[in-house]
């Protein structure tokens, strides 16, 4: 699943970001709407030969608060997303270091330091995303597709229900895309996380290495790493592009079968000439949601692979003394004497 309860809860003050961000891609699609509306009633107007002066700055003025509301929903809803990721990097990076806090020294024999500094440094970076696109994005999807059926349906309903219809399909190809890459993203972070360590490794023991001449040896280990992770990467990416070519020919192929409807009804008498141009306008609008949240996608399954190493970690258990608070003192030297050969006193804490 991509919706992770125990993730969402573990940034409960992103909640209302995401709910703010949906509201306002809403507020700009309903903008949009009206443009769209003004717009082809006047073409219509045009090709009928009865426009008027006042229709014309009439839907201009409708025009220009409409792309002013879409500038600050557009904003509003970038800023939204910022606020989100930014409450995930405080949380997750915080969290991440009071457990290390409480773990203490040892922790490197539970977990290896190369995978901390990964999740903690990648891995957030990945949910940033997941938070602060991928989310919104993900209600916004459904959202959207919902409010054009009912301004469609006034329309007209056969053309409304064969977009509504075509929609799901890329959900489809998500879904079915979603099992054969999470499998592939946990290679790829396991590649990911071995790399890392034999280069810290090698890295910590670089003079070692150089006096004993086994530098050689160790590189052209790191090489054979290097060429692992090079080869999982490039099928990620593959997986990636597969999906997305998917997409696109779903979201361009249901777009086209929207131009088709529209010029249908026209012929057919049953719509009139602004209803079938504002079906053409509107029916990219069906899709573009549902293909963004597509690409959202990759990047959140990264974030999830990412979130099982960082909860893995944040359950580690902790020794016994973890949670012990050491009594604070002052430490105090007296009688202390450098280089001479009378004796000197120790330091001594008191509480």
């Amino acid at each position: 699943m991509m919706i992770n309860k125990r993730l969402i809860g573990t940034v409960p003050e992103s909640k209302r970001y995401i709910a703010g961000n949906v509201a306002l891609q809403w507020g700009s699609l309903c903008a949009n709407i009206v443009m769209m509306s003004a717009v082809t009633a006047l073409l219509a107007a045009l090709y009928a030969g009865g426009v008027t002066q006042r229709k014309i700055i009439t839907t201009a003025v409708i025009a220009l608060v409409a792309v002013a509301v879409r500038y600050g929903c557009t904003v509003g809803a970038s800023r939204m997303g910022y606020l989100s990721s930014k409450a995930v990097k405080k949380t997750l990076r915080g969290a991440i270091y009071d457990k290390l806090l409480r773990l203490g020294a040892s922790y490197s024999e539970q977990v290896k330091t190369s995978e901390v500094v990964q999740v903690a440094v990648e891995g957030v970076d990945q949910l940033e995303t997941y938070f602060g696109a991928y989310l919104p994005q993900f209600f916004y999807a459904m959202l959207a597709p919902l409010t054009l059926f009912v301004v469609l349906c006034f329309v007209s309903v056969p053309a409304a229900v064969v977009l509504l219809v075509c929609v799901p399909l890329i959900p489809v190809a998500i879904a079915a895309v979603q099992t054969w890459a999470k499998k592939l993203l946990s290679k790829y972070w396991g590649q990911y996380t071995a790399l890392g360590d034999t280069f810290l490794e090698n890295l910590q023991g670089l003079t070692t290495l150089k006096i004993y001449q086994a530098d050689a040896f160790k590189n052209d280990e790191m090489n054979v790493e290097a060429e692992k992770f090079r080869k999982i990467t490039m099928k990620v990416l593959t997986m990636q592009l597969n999906s997305i070519t998917i997409m696109d020919l779903i979201a361009y192929g249901g777009a086209a079968l929207g131009v088709i409807m529209a010029a249908t009804q026209l012929r057919a008498g049953k719509i009139d000439l602004a209803g079938a141009l504002l079906i053409i306008l509107l029916a990219a609008d069906f899709f573009i949601p549902m293909r963004q949240l597509g690409s959202f996608f990759h990047i959140a399954m990264n974030g999830m692979a990412a979130s099982d190493k960082i909860f893995r970690l944040l359950d580690l258990p902790e020794p016994a003394h973890g949670g012990v608070d050491c009594p604070a003192g002052d430490i105090v030297c007296r009688d202390l004497y450098f280089p001479t050969s009378r004796s000197a006193k120790f330091c001594t804490a008191s509480t």
